[in-house]
């Protein structure tokens, strides 16, 4: 690439991160949210979560189709507008991109059994193929993360003659010592830029409903769910499932 385009590529390498990046945040906490709004309903049988976690594993998979199109859109532009860059330092860093595309294939298969698979499977059943979601999308972020790491302070390798030689890709991305407080900060970003949207979009729903949930008088079996009911019961799901994952990070 002439280094006339240097200034334009870099627009557009920054436009296309702008757009992507808060769906990652989504990515990273929103599946964690809803497998552990449903593993509540399957501990306590109480329909008020299943109810939760079913909503949001619609928006789910709405925030991780658009994350498709524009990571898509990014992996065209890393080799299109940085194509010596890409050459030189592949061996480097290039495991953790493919290790990422593994990733991300597991948690498209699994996303899909779970969203479509809510009145197909047990709960049980249906609440273990969240699981595969929630892992797959913390190990391809990881392995992203890895590599900006290493961008912002390269390591693990030698130039020789201008060429990039005794390559140790573990310790250039693992080992760097960038790497563990980006991975710390992108996963606290993450868990509270989606707590705040999911806790503002419940509120938003109990507003709107200002009444019983479900149409059945209260005299039914089955169980009708108020609206201040389901936002506590929803605040509950995001404060705890943020303290858990950040406590276990």
């Amino acid at each position: 690439m002439s280094q006339d385009y240097l200034f334009q590529a870099r627009q557009m390498q920054a436009m296309s991160f702008a757009v992507h990046i808060p769906l990652v945040c989504f990515a990273i906490a929103f599946p964690s949210f809803v497998v552990f709004t449903e593993w509540r309903y399957v501990r306590t049988g109480d329909p008020l979560y299943r109810t939760i976690a079913r909503r949001w594993s619609r928006v789910m998979i709405a925030l991780f189709a658009a994350g498709v199109v524009t990571g898509t859109v990014l992996s065209f532009e890393l080799g299109l507008l940085w194509p010596a860059f890409m050459a030189a330092f592949g061996d480097v860093f290039g495991v953790a991109f493919a290790a990422e595309g593994f990733s991300f294939f597991l948690e498209a298969i699994f996303i899909a059994i779970y969203v479509y698979g809510w009145d197909r499977l047990s709960p049980r059943m249906h609440l273990l193929s969240g699981i595969p979601v929630v892992v797959a999308g913390f190990a391809g972020s990881l392995f992203v993360i890895s590599v900006n790491g290493w961008m912002n302070h390269p390591g693990g390798f030698a130039l020789r003659d201008g060429r990039v030689v005794d390559v140790h890709p573990f310790s250039a991305l693992f080992a760097n010592s960038f790497f563990w407080h980006e991975l710390i900060h992108m996963y606290l970003a993450g868990f509270i830029v989606t707590g705040f949207a999911a806790a503002r979009g419940v509120r938003k729903l109990v507003h709107a409903t200002r009444g019983y949930s479900c149409r059945s008088p209260p005299s039914m079996s089955r169980r009708c769910i108020r609206p201040r009911q389901a936002s506590s019961a929803a605040s509950r799901c995001l404060v705890t499932s943020a303290v858990w994952v950040a406590c276990s990070g």
